[in-house]
């Protein structure tokens, strides 16, 4: 019996600890990103899991063996290959660039008006670091105009590191590209060679699955450099980026 109370507890609480994350991501950020539902439903699950859990019981006792099994390993795998996909995610994301490059590649965000988001101005911040330590590479800004912004990410991310005393001579815009796999592509177009050295700077979640595309699309020396970001979006961006990872990986974008 107590077994059974001290599981219902925590169905309970796990529940409802999903449904405030749900409402405090909402409220924060908005619901502008569709994966934050999935905190929604996550805490719905628990909480309906919970208060079915005798109805359960009875459904698992009269399972058949081989369908309880095959159904602990496909749940297990896939716990399993969200785990892994973070290992990686993570690895990368707090990895140091390589020095000297001749290239830093910044991937665009969003910009209000003319002014970059929280997730972009780390980038640029980030760029910023490595550009005053390695004064001879040049720096490709990369980003379109989107809804809502006033002018390309690009020229938003350049104004702001003008400001902080970068050269515009160091500077490459890129104007068009949508995603991050335009991003690449025409960021890749305004270099030389493929055969440069590139620092790919996103957030740190990012590193990973970016690097991963820039390799597939034929640059060949590339290592990423991640910017934090905020504290309570953690949740929402690396368990969605673990997702987008195992597609990524299954389909061979990465």
């Amino acid at each position: 019996m107590r077994n059974h109370m001290a599981i219902k507890i925590a169905g309970y609480t796990v529940g409802i600890l999903n449904l405030v994350y749900f409402g405090l991501y909402a409220a924060l950020t908005g619901l502008t990103n569709k994966f934050t539902y999935f905190w929604l439903l996550l805490g719905l699950f628990f909480i309906l899991l919970t208060a079915g859990q005798k109805g359960l019981r009875r459904v698992l006792k009269a399972a058949p063996t081989l369908v309880k099994a095959v159904a602990g390993a496909i749940i297990g795998l896939g716990i399993l290959t969200l785990v892994i996909a973070e290992f990686f995610i993570i690895g990368y994301g707090s990895g140091a660039p390589q020095p000297g490059a001749d290239y830093v590649i910044v991937l665009g965000a969003q910009v209000r008006g003319r002014t970059p988001t929280y997730n972009l101005a780390r980038r640029l911040d980030a760029a910023y670091q490595y550009l005053e330590e390695n004064p001879t590479a040049q720096v490709i800004l990369s980003g379109g105009q989107g809804e809502g912004e006033d002018i390309s990410e690009a020229r938003a991310m350049a104004e702001y590191l003008s400001e902080k005393g970068i050269a515009t001579e160091r500077m490459i815009l890129e104007e068009e590209s949508r995603n991050t796999h335009e991003n690449l592509q025409y960021s890749r177009e305004k270099m030389d060679t493929d055969d440069a050295s590139v620092v790919l700077v996103t957030n740190s979640f990012h590193v990973f699955r970016s690097v991963g595309i820039a390799k597939k699309q034929g640059l060949k020396d590339v290592t990423g450099l991640g910017a934090p970001v905020m504290w309570y979006t953690v949740p929402n961006m690396y368990l969605r980026e673990a997702f987008a990872v195992v597609k990524y990986k299954l389909f061979g974008q990465i």
